[in-house]
């Protein structure tokens, strides 16, 4: 009998731990989710009154390690030029490698245009000593690599042509278990019309797009 009462005490001490554990595991995976999927859609607040792509650089985090990498600003305009470093990571001594600033043409660098004054960005990375200049949106998604975050999912979404607007349509997203769900603006120039777009991006970088329609038209429309 009093065998029979330790066994008993054993296996329900046993349980209870399984159980406990259990509603653990619960309690992580529910915490999980809570912080990294949201079932609404929030509103993306970067204003578009400033420039908004370069307050967005601030929060990129490259694929891989580079000894040195720099993400650049250039504004060319009444005979003046004009270089700002957004955001840098690495060694910072070796800045001083990049000798030569980079002279971005009217067809080249980074989310480039403007008329008559140009505007564009660029990215400079060292490794093995040597500086390169990354100038192409081919180029830049390669050096995203991993999406870690909004701003580098709403960066990745800029090099397809998809932007911010004001109306919600074109300013929202909401996180998934793998990525993120974009609400962004497509513009369209002849004629003139401001189509949703619905934008799924995976941490891997892969895009999958769908129209939501267009939701304005005409001169109001304008960018």
């Amino acid at each position: 009998m009093r065998i029979l009462t330790i066994i008993f005490l054993f296996l329900f001490i046993s349980c209870g731990k399984k159980e406990d554990e259990n509603i653990e595991k619960l309690d992580i995976d529910k915490e999980f989710k809570s912080t990294n999927v949201t079932n609404k859609f929030l509103k993306i607040e970067y204003s578009l009154k400033v420039n908004y792509l370069d307050s967005l650089a601030k929060k990129i985090i490259p694929n891989k390690k580079y000894q040195y990498w720099q993400y650049v600003t250039y504004h060319q305009g009444s005979n003046i030029e004009t270089y700002v470093v957004l955001n840098q990571g690495g060694d910072s001594s070796l800045r001083k490698k990049i000798n030569e600033k980079p002279r971005p043409s009217y067809n080249s660098g980074i989310f480039y245009g403007g008329h008559p004054n140009f505007r564009c960005n660029y990215i400079v990375t060292i490794d093995n000593g040597q500086p390169y200049s990354l100038k192409t949106e081919e180029e830049f998604r390669d050096f995203l690599g991993t999406i870690d975050n909004l701003e580098e999912a709403i960066l990745l979404a800029k090099t397809y042509g998809y932007i911010l607007d004001t109306n919600i349509k074109g300013c929202a997203y909401r996180n998934l278990a793998n990525g993120f769900e974009l609400h962004l603006m497509k513009y369209h120039e002849f004629p003139i019309r401001k189509e949703s777009i619905e934008i799924i991006i995976s941490r891997e970088g892969f895009v999958k797009t769908k129209s939501l329609g267009i939701y304005c038209e005409g001169s109001n429309c304008r960018e």
